[in-house]
C-alpha cells in the first residue's frame, strides 16, 4: 500500500470505519494462480474454467461436476433492507434472486443447458434451532453449512483477493435468528461462523456453487450469444429503470442513464485489479494503458459480435467540475469502453459508487502522475499513483432501441 493510501485510510477510519468491499473474480496480482485443468481431465480441488470464472471443482460423479467459485464473483446483501429482511431464508433472499436471475444470464446459451437445476435442502441451524426454509431448485446457489464443512479448508478460505488477506462470504444456511445469516471468514482460516451476520450487511461476498452435466454436450471455449439472446439482454435493459441491474456481456451493470434510446451501464462490482499506467510517469486518460486494456482486450475478449454491435462509442470529455487542480486532463477521447470521470462519479447513487473498494476514475489527482479513485463511497481527489493498482469499473454505452449498431 502506497504512503497515500496509509494516510488516506487513517483519516477516514474514525469517520468510515475500516468497511472494505472486494468484487471480482481473478487472484491478487501479487498471488500466483494455480494452473487451470481442462473439464473432462479435472479432478476434485482442481481448478477450472467454466464462462471465464475460475471455479474449484468440490464433487464429481459420472454425470458432471459440482463446482464452487475460487473467489467471489460480488459483494451484495443477503436479503436487502426491504425486501423482508426480517425472515431471511434462503428461498426468499435478494441473493438467491440475483443468482438466478441476472448472474444466470451471464452464461451463454450453450454454458446455461450445461448447467443443471438442483433441488437444495436447507437445514435449520443445529446450534440454535433457526429454521432454514423450505427447499428450493437452483441453478445457481450458496453452500450450506454442511456442505462448506465438507471442504478442504484451503479451498472454503478466499486468500488474497485485492486489499484484502481473507473475505468472508456467505453461506444460505441460517444463523442465530430469522435475521442473521451464516458465513465463512472473518479470518485466515476459513472457520464458519453458525451465529452468522446480519443478512443486510452488503459487505458479506458471494461465491456461487453450480452443477455441471456434460456428460452430452461439449464444454463451450467461446463467447458465443444468439440474436436471440442479444436482443432479449437488449429488450430487458429497454424495460429497465435507472438504478435498476441488467445482465449484459459476462457481467452485471447498474443503469444510471437513459436517454435516446442509449443507455449508460457501470460495471456492479470491479472486474479486474491493474494500474492506471504501467509506468509511473505524467500521463492522461488519452495515453493510458488502461484505457487500451479497456477497449482492446477486455472489449474483444468479453462480449460476443452482437453484443459489440450494440455497444455506442462513447466521445468522452471532462467538464469544468473535473479541473480540481492544475492537471491537465487530457485530449477527447472516443471509446467503446472507458471508465467514470470524477463528475460522472459523483452524479450517481451512494449505493452504486461504493462497491468497498477503491476504484480508479479517469480524471487527474493533484499532479499529472497521479489518477483520482473513489475511496468506499467518496472521491479522493488528490488521487493515487497512476501506477498502483486498483480496482477498475467499467463503463459502456449501449444502444437499446432502433439500430443495434454505431450511429
Amino acid at each position: 500500500m502506497t504512503m497515500k493510501k496509509i494516510l488516506f485510510a487513517v483519516s477516514t477510519v474514525a469517520v468510515l470505519g475500516l468497511a472494505f468491499f472486494i468484487s471480482g473474480c481473478g487472484a491478487s496480482h501479487n498471488e500466483t494462480p494455480r494452473d487451470a485443468v481442462a473439464l473432462p481431465d479435472a479432478s476434485v480441488g482442481d481448478i477450472v474454467v467454466f464462462g471465464d470464472i475460475r471455479w474449484y471443482v468440490i464433487a464429481k460423479t459420472e454425470a458432471g461436476y459440482t463446482l464452487l467459485s475460487e473467489k467471489p464473483v460480488i459483494k451484495q446483501a443477503f436479503r436487502k433492507a426491504g425486501y423482508g429482511i426480517f425472515t431471511a431464508a434462503w428461498e426468499d433472499s435478494t441473493v438467491r434472486a440475483w443468482l438466478n436471475e441476472k448472474f444466470y444470464h451471464t452464461f451463454t446459451e450453450e454454458e446455461q443447458a450445461l448447467i443443471a437445476r438442483t433441488h437444495q435442502v436447507t437445514p435449520d441451524n443445529t446450534e440454535y434451532g433457526t429454521d432454514g426454509g423450505g427447499d428450493t431448485d437452483d441453478y445457481l446457489y450458496l453452500l450450506s453449512v454442511d456442505e462448506a464443512n465438507a471442504l478442504d479448508n484451503s479451498v472454503r478460505k478466499c486468500g488474497k483477493w485485492y486489499e484484502l488477506n481473507y473475505q468472508w462470504w456467505w453461506l444460505r444456511s441460517p444463523g442465530v435468528n430469522t435475521d442473521y445469516v451464516a458465513y465463512v471468514g472473518k479470518g485466515k482460516d476459513g472457520v464458519i461462523d453458525p451465529h452468522g451476520d446480519i443478512a443486510g450487511n452488503d459487505y458479506g461476498a458471494v461465491r456461487p456453487a453450480l452443477t455441471l452435466s456434460i456428460a452430452d454436450h461439449p464444454v463451450p471455449t467461446t463467447m458465443n450469444r444468439t440474436p436471440a439472446e442479444v436482443a432479449a439482454e437488449l429488450q430487458a435493459i429497454s424495460d429497465a429503470q435507472i438504478d435498476d441491474v441488467v445482465a449484459f456481456g459476462r457481467y452485471t451493470w447498474y443503469v444510471t442513464d437513459k436517454t435516446d434510446g442509449v443507455c449508460t451501464l457501470l460495471c456492479q462490482g470491479p472486474v479486474a485489479d491493474m494500474p492506471y499506467h504501467d509506468t509511473k510517469t505524467d500521463i492522461t486518460w488519452e495515453n493510458c494503458s488502461l484505457r487500451r486494456w479497456l477497449n482492446e482486450d477486455f472489449y474483444n475478449s468479453k462480449f460476443s459480435d452482437g453484443e459489440k454491435a450494440a455497444i455506442v462509442t462513447s466521445h468522452n470529455t471532462f467538464v469544468e467540475d473535473d479541473y480540481l487542480y492544475e492537471s491537465d486532463c487530457g485530449n477527447d477521447t472516443d471509446d467503446k469502453v472507458s471508465i467514470f470521470s470524477y463528475s460522472e462519479a459523483l452524479a450517481v447513487s451512494d449505493e452504486i459508487r461504493d462497491c468497498g473498494i477503491d476504484w480508479w476514475v479517469r480524471t487527474p489527482g493533484k499532479y499529472q502522475h497521479d489518477a483520482i479513485y473513489i475511496g468506499l463511497r467518496s472521491p479522493v481527489t488528490i488521487g493515487n499513483y497512476v501506477d498502483s493498482h486498483m480496482a477498475v469499473r467499467p463503463a459502456i454505452r449501449v444502444r437499446y432501441a432502433g439500430q443495434t449498431v454505431d450511429p
